[in-house]
């Protein structure tokens, strides 16, 4: 047994050895074999994800094309940008610059610019119309997340531009209607008030004819406030049609506070208080006096509110309160508020009462009248101001209502001299006893009241029926000759503010003192600016008001003599 061990012990070795070879090999066999199953899956995969790629540039219909970042080489194209452009990717390839051949060579390099200079970090965009097919695109520009390649995505914006242009056509007629309409408003409104102006002049001629007591000067009040009322409602107009068409423009000039709030008292404090309402006006915490902003507006703003609270207030009180409110880095919050306590108006009724043509109810409407455009204009201009309107109001318990403003603060805070308010109502003062006019006027019935009502105050009066015989009539008189000069705007020939420009370039030593008044159908502030740009000391709105051009001329004339 042992000597058959040992015969068999050599060839049992060199089995084992050869097993164990054999499963050593079987083992690399195996291994190789998954090595190679795992690449084929990779290969597969990879395939599959470049296929997919391909696949998604072949078959989508927008235009893109990738560009590599560091040499602008080509990397991908689709084949809606081959449709669109008409471009290759081989033709691409050979030469980038093809691409810059799509658009305007102008245009294509202002674009070129632009890309070099982006940062890549928002998405860059530029329509153009393409050279070869006169059509529109848009392209988008976006840069990888890798920030190796950027995308480029052309698109037909033909269409879109298409309904841009109709819009701006359609926006370019609008405007054109809503000037129509503007420019119309103005003329009619010019025409309406030049035969007023004879209306209210002949108006005022009988009444200066009549006794008080004669039973016809009621009628005659009564035709003058109708008068007025038919004037409120064409300013409400014109203004609200001005501030649809844009053309308000508000003025940056010194005023002082003080004498707005005289101003307002003076305006309503004996119509007020002849109602048995209790008119006043106060000013709280103010350490300034001198703002700056548009007086005129911030006066209409504040007249609007206390007109509507004479309005519906029977009893008790108008309380009118302009307040400093905070004061910083040269600015000045302004508090004003005007308080009445009237008929109130129903909580609902706020959220609509700045609408054009709102009224409360047509039981209001029947009662006190009114256009409804009073608080739409109010607040159109508060909101030009930068301001806001705050209302506070209960049926039958008053109303509140308040605006806020922030104005500078002017620099100069030298309080003028204020003048004493007696003067302004003694019959002495408003004396025009031996004052000798000049005055341009083209309609003769304006001139002919003119003259009849400047005659009853004891002045004398030069009738020019142009611009340009209203110079030469000046300058052919000795210097001092004339008082003053009322200048009617729109006439034959040369126009009020050219003559007076005119008349003060002339080189005599008159021609920059004397006293020159617009007279105007054209009410408008943007109006009376214009005339006082001209030269002009000041403006006087058609119809007349002849009493209150009296005391204007009769202060102004004295202020100058005192000189």
């Amino acid at each position: 047994m042992g000597t058959l061990l040992t015969k068999l012990g050599p060839v049992l070795m060199l089995g084992l050895f050869f097993l164990a070879e054999l499963l050593a090999a079987l083992f690399l066999f195996s291994f190789w074999q998954h090595l190679k199953a795992v690449q084929k899956k990779n290969k597969r995969e990879s395939s599959a994800e470049n296929q997919g790629d391909e696949l998604l540039l072949e078959k989508t219909k927008a235009a893109l094309l990738t560009l590599r970042l560091n040499d602008a080489m080509p990397l991908a194209m689709s084949r809606g940008f081959s449709t669109l452009t008409g471009l290759s990717f081989s033709q691409l390839q050979g030469d980038i610059r093809k691409l810059m051949e799509l658009a305007d060579p102008a245009e294509s390099r202002a674009f070129y610019k632009r890309y070099k200079e982006w940062d890549g970090k928002t998405r860059l965009c530029q329509e153009f119309r393409a050279a070869a097919t006169g059509r529109w695109l848009r392209l988008t520009v976006e840069r990888s997340a890798d920030q190796k390649s950027d995308l480029f995505l052309f698109e037909d914006w033909t269409e879109n531009e298409q309904r841009l242009r109709a819009l701006e056509a359609q926006l370019e007629e609008a405007q054109k209607a809503s000037q129509s309409k503007t420019t119309f408003l103005s003329k009619m409104s010019h025409e309406i008030r030049t035969p007023m102006n004879g209306i209210v002049g002949m108006l005022t001629l009988a009444h200066h004819a009549l006794d008080e007591n004669a039973p016809a000067i009621v009628y005659l009040h009564k035709a003058e406030e109708l008068v007025q009322y038919m004037l409120s409602l064409i300013n409400d107009i014109l203004d609200m049609s001005r501030i649809e068409a844009g053309r308000i423009e508000l003025e940056e000039k010194v005023f002082d506070i003080d004498d707005l709030a005289e101003k307002m008292r003076s305006l309503f404090q004996k119509n007020i208080e002849s109602k048995g309402v209790r008119f006043i006006v106060e000013q709280l915490d103010f350490d300034v006096h001198n703002l700056i902003g548009d007086e005129l507006r911030i006066s209409q703003v504040v007249i609007n509110f206390i007109s509507n609270a004479m309005k519906f207030t029977e009893q008790g009180e108008i309380r009118v309160t302009f307040r400093q409110m905070q004061r910083n880095h040269g600015r000045l919050d302004l508090l004003i508020r005007v308080h009445d306590t009237g008929i109130g108006m129903e909580p609902e009724f706020i959220s609509r009462m700045f609408h054009p043509f709102e009224q409360e109810s047509t039981e209001v409407t029947k009662k006190y009248g009114g256009t409804g455009l009073g608080m739409a204009i109010t607040d159109q201009l508060v909101q030009l101001m930068g301001g806001e309107i705050v209302v506070d109001t209960s049926t039958g318990q008053g109303t509140d209502f308040t605006v806020l403003l922030n104005l500078p603060v002017a620099a100069d805070q030298t309080v003028k001299p204020k003048h004493a308010a007696a003067s302004s109502t003694s019959a002495e003062s408003a004396s025009l006893q031996g004052r000798h006019f000049l005055m341009a006027e083209v309609n003769e019935i304006n001139a002919e009241i003119a003259e009849s009502m400047l005659e009853m105050a004891g002045a004398t009066l030069d009738i020019a029926h142009d611009g340009a015989q209203a110079v030469a009539m000046f300058d052919g008189q000795a210097p001092q000759t004339y008082d003053a000069i009322l200048m009617d705007i729109q006439m034959p020939v040369m126009d009020g503010r050219t003559a007076a420009r005119k008349i003060r370039a002339l080189p005599r030593e008159d021609a920059r003192q004397i006293l020159i008044y617009a007279l105007s159908a054209d009410a408008f502030v943007e109006d009376q600016r214009a005339s006082m740009e001209a030269g002009m000391n000041g403006h006087f709105s058609k119809p007349i008001n002849f009493e209150e051009m009296q005391k204007t001329l009769a202060e102004a004339l004295k202020t100058r003599d005192s000189l």
